[in-house]
């Protein structure tokens, strides 16, 4: 992608080694900027790149590959470090070790901005996940994303526009490509109508599918690299990424179907705002149950919001969260349990636009999770953790519609839970009597769930109830829901998108989840069993800088590695053309501002256009930027800064 010039700017290091990538497990590039080629006071720049394996991500290593190949070309010394998802996110979401890593945002669907709060804020800087992972600081931002959490319709349209222009100015991450994901599908055994075509294998899209025989039987996925065979823990950070299959396993109280909230396990909420503070009620669904047969009750939901909040219960000197739903659960100011039916729920100052967000949240059963908060260290992350953050979960025992059945090696079988709210009569039942008040008649709130009172009002049995003579009719589930589907879901686990497509050839699977590559997509031919989607993703690939180590803390460094990206190039080259080019977080949403809007016209990013042309880098003019930003060449082109 370079000119011939740009060979004065390739490292002895790149002679020797030529393209071969550092493979790591874990990128060992802590304290590489005060490193290499020390002259005295003065030392080359290095960087390190980290981004999956290219059977576990083709795109991220091309990606990375180019990137490296012109940071050389400008005279910065750069490794490539390899990583399978789990060390990547080791690496990236709980050490903090790392330059510069390339992957996907973990939103697949189009995004609520104030999904960027736990991105940016600078008050989650030192938290783990998708907790601030690149340590951006920046009190403008904080302001906007506080400010976007309040504002009415308008006033946040406003805001949202400034913080996106904000993030582009500084640049902490660097949208690059909105991919086209291809899924490949059988329709010999699902109708072919009844899968949804935007995106088909969202775990809750598979629960519309409509077999093609009378009766339902198996379903079979094949994934590549997933977890879900070894861990199934519905709150991990380093597992579990939006729309994971274990989502399945457990309920929330509301979930977006990609267009609006609908009321999930909550059978209805009414919202309220008293005293400029929102607040929503909630009555649950009747004769909800844990798949091993225990009641869930609105203790349970009130523990869960605790125990997002603070694992540990408050054993710990300071809490430590559940990183998956940090920004969501920070929404909340306080929780009152009216009856093992009924609660309240007062926000933080926001509008219930942003508040909804706050009940999709998985509801846990207190009497598993409540013995998990025991403190713990793990060579994995820093500080203390809990039991809660590194269990296995093995048993996986929810409430949703599907429940763990088995697992061996490669294989994870679940099974249909057959009293969900999903699929259960609608013929008038015992409710179980969940109308009593609430014990004592006292407050609970996220100051005083505690384990002795989870312990004491969560899971109660019908026996443990005072009254079950009260009849109601069951409500009926949310639209869409119809006939069980399948009876087993049946998840192959293989290290490839070649591997998947081969199941899906040989009818040993009904749907892959992993993306196919456009190159092999053509084995899906028409007129055979097999059908391929294409659906737009919002897991942008990007760059994301730590902005805590120097010289990423310069937002002018930031800007400058980001010119050295051509984002259309990436998107023929690379993608096959199956996917644009993007300069917003907020890019493919109705929220995307003006100013970054990028159409069949635009040839370059309005913010951080590219330093060359068609993916050619003009050398010079790039050397010259750095040059223009306080840093100096060596006689053998080699970018230079002082250790101070």
């Amino acid at each position: 992608m370079t000119g011939s010039n740009t060979s004065l700017g390739i490292s002895r290091r790149k002679l020797l080694a030529g393209a071969t990538a550092t493979v790591a497990g874990s990128a060992g590039c802590v304290s590489r900027f005060q490193q290499a080629f020390n002259r005295g006071n003065e030392s080359q720049l290095t960087l390190d790149i980290m981004t999956l394996a290219a059977e576990l991500d083709p795109f991220g290593v091309r990606i990375a590959n180019a990137l490296r190949e012109n940071l050389e070309a400008v005279g910065i010394d750069t490794t490539l470090s390899l990583a399978n998802g789990r060390n990547l996110a080791e690496a990236v979401l709980l050490r903090s070790d790392f330059d510069i890593y390339i992957g996907q945002l973990p939103y697949t669907r189009a995004p609520d901005p104030d999904a960027l709060y736990r991105l940016f804020r600078s008050t989650f800087d030192s938290e783990v996940g998708w907790q601030n992972p690149f340590g951006f600081t920046h009190l403008g931002c904080d302001d906007l994303l506080d400010s976007q959490r309040a504002a009415g319709t308008e006033d946040r349209e406003r805001t949202v526009e400034d913080l996106q222009n904000l993030l582009a100015r500084t640049q902490p991450v660097t949208p690059l490509v909105a991919p086209d994901l291809l899924t490949g599908v059988r329709t010999d055994s699902f109708e072919a109508d009844s899968w949804v075509r935007d995106d088909p294998t969202r775990p809750h899209n598979l629960l519309k599918l409509s077999p093609t025989d009378d009766e339902p039987g198996t379903l079979g996925l094949a994934v590549v690299d997933d977890d879900i065979n070894t861990n199934r823990n519905p709150i991990s950070t380093r597992y579990r990424q939006e729309d994971s299959l274990v989502d399945l396993l457990y309920d929330s109280l509301a979930r977006f179907d990609g267009e609006e909230y609908l009321p999930w396990a909550a059978r209805e909420y009414t919202w309220d705002e008293n005293d400029s503070h929102l607040e929503v009620t909630v009555r649950l669904r009747d004769g909800l149950r844990w798949h091993d047969g225990q009641t869930l009750s609105a203790y349970d939901v009130a523990f869960s919001y605790e125990f997002l909040r603070d694992t540990s219960l408050g054993a710990a000197v300071r809490a430590i969260p559940a990183e998956r739903f940090r920004g969501r659960v920070s929404l909340i100011e306080d929780i009152q349990v009216e009856n093992s039916r009924s609660l309240r729920i007062l926000f933080t100052e926001t509008t219930q636009a942003v508040a909804e967000r706050a009940l999709t949240v998985p509801i846990l059963p207190a009497h598993i999770w409540r013995t998990r908060t025991e403190l713990e260290r793990s060579t994995s992350r820093p500080g203390q953790t809990t039991t809660a953050l590194q269990t296995t979960n093995g048993d996986a025992i929810g409430s949703g519609p599907a429940q763990f059945e088995d697992e061996d090696d490669d294989v994870v079988v679940f099974s249909l839970f057959e009293d969900h709210f999903l699929w259960r009569s609608l013929t008038p039942t015992p409710n179980d009597g969940q109308d009593e008040p609430a014990d004592n008649a006292e407050t609970t709130t996220n100051e005083t769930v505690t384990n002795e009172t989870s312990q004491d009002t969560s899971s109660e049995t019908p026996d443990e109830t005072a009254d079950s003579t009260h009849t109601e009719e069951f409500a009926p589930p949310p639209e869409g829901y119809g006939e069980p589907p399948f009876e087993q879901l049946v998840v192959e686990i293989v290290g490839s998108d070649n591997a998947a497509l081969e199941l899906l050839a040989a009818g040993e699977v009904d749907a892959t989840i992993a993306r196919i590559r456009p190159s092999i997509s053509d084995r899906i031919e028409s007129g055979s069993d097999m059908e391929l989607f294409e659906h737009r993703s919002n897991a942008f690939y990007h760059l994301g800088f730590n902005t805590r180590r120097q010289p990423l803390r310069n937002p002018n460094v930031r800007r400058l590695i980001a010119q050295l990206v051509d984002k259309p190039t990436l998107v023929e080259e690379y993608f096959d053309g199956y996917g644009v080019p993007v300069a917003s977080l907020l890019a493919e949403t109705e929220w995307l501002t003006d100013d970054l809007q990028w159409t069949e016209s635009t040839t370059a990013d309005p913010e951080v256009p590219f330093i060359g042309i068609d993916g050619e880098l003009d050398t010079e003019r790039a050397r010259e930027q750095f040059g223009a930003i306080g840093y100096e060449y060596t006689d053998a082109n080699e970018l230079i800064t002082q250790n101070r």
